[in-house]
């Protein structure tokens, strides 16, 4: 069974025509519409998180950093919708930051931050896996990246988190 979570205040023609082409090919398809952001503690929504907690902690994110916390709520909101990347600072950044009662700014360098910590204490094979380099490589992802590709990689993983 594959579950679908769908903002209806998101939705125009375009995806009302890819959900009827899903639904006619897969039959076990479940949608959920909703108006708001599904409840990311319960269910599937629930297991993401900790999926998103564990990939985070393999690439070395250091979890008591607000950075860490800002990115698992950035890569949550990029799978409902990852039109959210369009504008990372114009639109992802200050969503972030109004979760968190904070400023896009802040968000902004803490990502940065815990992305930096991540690179150079992360193990390698994940990064490699993920970014296709490591550290080792002398690169270092951006955000955007490190968001994208984290995000991309969960969906396609699970294989039922659609945006």
């Amino acid at each position: 069974m594959s579950l679908m979570w769908v903002s209806v205040s998101e939705c125009n023609q375009s995806h009302i025509y890819h959900l009827t082409q899903m639904i006619k090919d897969d039959e076990n398809l479940q949608i959920v519409l909703s108006y708001g952001a599904p409840d990311m503690d319960r269910g599937d929504f629930g297991l993401l998180k900790r999926k998103t907690e564990q990939v985070l902690s393999q690439l070395g994110v250091p979890l008591h950093l607000k950075g860490c916390q800002y990115l698992k709520t950035a890569v949550e909101l990029c799978i409902q919708n990852m039109e959210e990347l369009e504008g990372i600072t114009k639109r992802l950044y200050p969503d972030v930051a109004r979760i968190h009662h904070t400023a896009g700014e802040t968000v902004e360098h803490a990502i940065r931050h815990a992305i930096g910590a991540a690179w150079q204490r992360g193990d390698e094979g994940v990064q490699k896996k993920l970014f296709g380099y490591s550290r080792m490589e002398g690169k270092r992802p951006t955000n955007l990246e490190f968001i994208y590709r984290l995000a991309d990689y969960l969906q396609n993983e699970e294989g039922k988190y659609l945006s």
